[in-house]
């Protein structure tokens, strides 16, 4: 019976540690919620990104020139990241 109480009292102290820990992982995950609907939201509505895109060509071309590279090395960034993330979920049992 007290082994059972001890038990239980280690239980109840291990589930208050988790949730104190777990607050710390609130913020990040919300940040982390924000970015994954922003990303579905231009996957489904393509044409307002490529828009502003184009506005910016059509109004400073000059600007956009000096941008694109460091555009094109985040692209491929991404491309790079999305391939490791796959292939490391890919060998999860």
């Amino acid at each position: 019976m007290q082994r059972q109480q001890q038990l239980l009292l280690r239980s109840a102290g291990l589930r208050h540690t988790l949730a104190h820990q777990a607050r710390a992982l609130q913020s990040p995950l919300a940040l982390a919620d924000r970015l994954r609907a922003g990303g579905h939201w231009l996957r489904e509505h393509p044409v307002w990104p490529l828009a502003a895109l184009g506005l910016l060509v059509f109004r400073r071309p000059r600007r956009i020139l000096r941008w694109l590279p460091r555009l094109l090395g985040g692209w491929q960034l991404y491309l790079q990241l999305r391939d490791w993330l796959g292939s490391t979920a890919a060998r999860k049992p």
